[in-house]
């Protein structure tokens, strides 16, 4: 089994499920939309305004990540 990072929620509830389910989804869209723009271009031409709010997109995931701790089978 595959190591799983739950939140603090109880895995049971449509709660812990909607958190997980957009976790997965803004992290993977925050990665694809900006990280992966800025890694394949040249030159990055972003406000100072526009970067800000980026950064705190990534902000947001880290802090869902620091909620969580891993758990591996037995």
């Amino acid at each position: 089994m595959k190591p799983r990072a739950p939140t603090r929620y109880c895995p049971d509830t449509p709660t812990w499920r909607a958190r997980q389910e957009g976790a997965k989804y803004f992290s993977a869209g925050a990665f694809l939309g900006i990280r992966n723009l800025a890694a394949h271009q040249e030159t990055v031409t972003w406000t100072e305004q526009e970067a800000l709010e980026y950064l705190a997109s990534f902000s947001v995931v880290a802090r869902w990540i620091e909620e969580c701790s891993v758990e591996t089978a037995t």
